[in-house]
């Protein structure tokens, strides 16, 4: 799978934008930007949201976790959903009533 330099400037070529415009947008040098492709140097957590945000990829996709570029947008789930995948840690069965206070 694609490391994160690679998807980097795969994605910056294909958008058609220079090194130094990606750099500007960042707010680095352009040598640090740099570095970033080339593989030399990773940039903080939230300069990497920004860089996702701005090739409108996930941060999973990015970092070569996936190779699925999509985002999810509107994680949020049913209730049914949410209490099959948890289960409750207090049930409340019959045999063991919640005393009234």
């Amino acid at each position: 799978m694609p490391r994160f330099h690679e998807r980097l400037k795969k994605l910056r070529i294909a958008k058609g934008i220079t090194q130094k415009e990606m750099a500007r947008y960042l707010n680095v040098i352009e040598q640090a930007y740099q570095r970033y492709e080339y593989g030399k140097r990773e940039p903080k957590y939230d300069v990497a949201i920004i860089i996702a945000d701005f090739f409108d990829v996930s941060l999973d996709y990015l970092m070569g976790r996936t190779d699925s570029p999509a985002r999810v947008y509107n994680s949020t789930i049913t209730e049914e959903q949410s209490k099959s995948a948890t289960p409750d840690p207090y049930p409340q069965t019959p045999e063991s009533p919640i005393e009234e206070l």
